[in-house]
């Protein structure tokens, strides 16, 4: 229930919400690039190439988590209108 009370508080501002699922797309893309250059690492150190791909990897993760938030936020007020519907 705290979940959905924070993203009823956070849902109120739609531009906000939007911002949030964008700042999580640009990481996510962020972290696409990094686990795409770690190839060009691959040739010289496996080590180095391993270790850049594994923190592209995590911050794909962490954009991909902030993106699921403000998408969760923009579409909470059309699910609890859904949800809470009268017959």
């Amino acid at each position: 229930m705290k979940i959905t009370h924070w993203l009823g508080k956070m849902a109120q501002d739609y531009q906000r919400c939007f911002m949030v699922f964008m700042l999580g797309f640009s990481i996510f893309f962020i972290g696409l690039a990094i686990f795409y250059l770690s190839n060009q690492y691959y040739q010289q150190n496996h080590l180095q190439a391993e270790i850049i791909a594994a923190v592209g990897l995590l911050i794909m993760a962490v954009g991909l988590v902030v993106a699921a938030v403000g998408y969760l936020s923009m579409n909470y007020n059309r699910w609890y209108q859904f949800f809470r519907k009268k017959k």
